[in-house]
């Protein structure tokens, strides 16, 4: 699973991920009366990210892969707005366009955007890959976070899918 979300430049660990949502919120409301394009939204949250990350003590070398693959996870799921409020639409134009805000709820929007991608591109994933889905996506090897409460956030996730993806028995099919 994780390298399905590899395969198309959208995978990252959870740790630097959350640290990196973090970060873009902060750089995001720091620029509100002169908002950054979403190019340069990318380099300063990696920057911001590393620097922080020395400062605890958290090994972690590729800042500016997992910051292009958060961004393009937050890009897929529509929670990057434009000045007008609207979601910065993938494409062209969209690394030139200033990042203004980002939608309520964005972290969770971002993580269902990713597991949407895993039922579409694998076709295969059933209610008995919540573990898997759990391990692929939430994973911090910390073996403080149980396994159970990554298990619901799975389901969680899927439940905010429920206009894009239904079951068909045990099956996750994306809808047409």
């Amino acid at each position: 699973m994780a390298d399905c979300l590899r395969s198309d430049l959208l995978y990252s660990e959870k740790r630097p991920r959350d640290l990196l949502f973090r970060v873009i919120e902060e750089i995001v409301a720091e620029h509100s009366r002169d908002p950054v394009i979403l190019s340069r939204l990318t380099r300063e949250a990696a920057s911001r990210a590393r620097r922080e990350a020395q400062g605890t003590a958290f090994a972690f070398g590729h800042w500016e892969t997992a910051s292009k693959a958060v961004v393009k996870a937050m890009l897929g799921a529509g929670v990057l707005l434009s000045a007008d409020g609207s979601a910065i639409v993938p494409g062209i134009t969209a690394q030139a366009t200033p990042v203004a805000g980002l939608s309520d709820s964005y972290v969770d929007i971002t993580e269902a955007f990713l597991m949407e991608v895993l039922i579409r591109r694998l076709g295969d994933v059933t209610t008995r890959d919540h573990t898997a889905l759990a391990h692929a996506l939430f994973r911090q090897f910390d073996p403080g976070v149980p396994l159970e409460e990554l298990e619901d956030r799975v389901v969680i996730l899927v439940a905010q899918l429920a206009d894009r993806v239904e079951l068909r028995g045990e099956l996750y099919c994306a809808r047409e």
